[in-house]
């Protein structure tokens, strides 16, 4: 059910045309030629920008922190920004902090033309929080932090950043807790804090222990301009698309599975009509295409 009562409709009803088959044994990828920091995490990815920031990696590795909620010990201990002409900026945390995550995240939230760098940042005495860094006087800092709702060992998991409602400001959306009855939070950038705008329960966008922070996506299915958020339930056997408008997320169709979702969620256009298909994994070997 969704906030109102009103039932959630198949996916099939939004238009979708589901297909399972074996793992595609090809993939659309893009390939770019990087230079590895020597200090970056081992099996961090760096985020790509197309304005002054370039590249951000995770560096300094450490393990400090004992949560492995990625699978083992090791976290980041800094950032490293490279910009468009070559020259970089680093951030390295204080000795009872660390990033526990794998790849930072672009976008521009504050709308100057600038991305900011969105990626969780734990402490060692307590749970993980939602930070933004960026250029501040031709330097690498901290612009702000979402919400702390978080105890020691507890995590979030980004899906993403859009502009979910339409009304010119960009959003960030995270899944807190995915491995303990997820919570959906929608934050966005005000007077220098992330500030969460609404939540909802009964979601998860990660498998305890495993290295992909990708279960989920962002995907304007219907084209009218707004995108949606595709986010599996807290048990992982549903998928459920969501949009966010007037303050509220609304649950608007879902899909039911056998087995457990798994692994990153990819959009890729495989039959050639110009627009992208939803591909997921589940735990049975099989792979769902969700055809428009």
């Amino acid at each position: 059910m969704v906030p109102g009562g009103v039932a959630a409709q198949s996916l099939e009803s939004l238009g979708f045309r589901p297909f399972f088959a074996e793992p595609s044994g090809s993939m659309k990828v893009e390939l770019r030629p990087v230079v590895r920091p020597d200090d970056a995490l081992l099996d961090g990815q760096p985020a790509f920008g197309s304005g002054r920031i370039a590249e951000v990696w995770l560096i300094a590795p450490t393990t400090r922190y004992d949560h492995a909620a990625l699978g083992d010990a090791v976290e980041a201990g800094g950032l490293l920004l490279r910009l468009r002409d070559g020259s970089e900026r680093r951030l390295v945390l204080p000795e009872d902090h660390v990033f526990e995550d794998l790849h930072p995240r672009l976008a521009d939230l504050d709308r100057d033309g600038e991305d900011e760098i969105i990626v969780v940042r734990a402490s060692l005495d307590g749970g993980a929080v939602l930070t933004l860094y960026g250029l501040v006087d031709d330097e690498l800092r901290l612009l702000a932090e979402g919400p702390r709702h978080l105890q020691r060992h507890r995590w979030l998991n980004p899906i993403g950043a859009a502009d979910f409602d339409g009304d010119g400001t960009v959003e960030v959306a995270y899944v807190e807790t995915p491995h303990i009855g997820g919570i959906l939070r929608i934050v966005s950038l005000q007077d220098g804090q992330l500030v969460e705008e609404a939540s909802l329960a009964g979601f998860s966008n990660h498998v305890i222990g495993t290295r992909e922070l990708g279960l989920s996506a962002i995907l304007d299915f219907d084209e009218d301009g707004l995108p949606e958020i595709f986010l599996p339930s807290a048990r992982r056997r549903s998928l459920r698309v969501l949009r966010y408008s007037d303050g509220e997320i609304r649950l608007l169709g879902r899909g039911l599975y056998d087995a457990q979702i798994i692994g990153d969620f990819r959009l890729e256009d495989l039959d050639g009509n110009g627009m992208d298909e939803v591909i997921f994994q589940l735990d049975d070997g099989l792979e769902v295409r969700l055809y428009r």
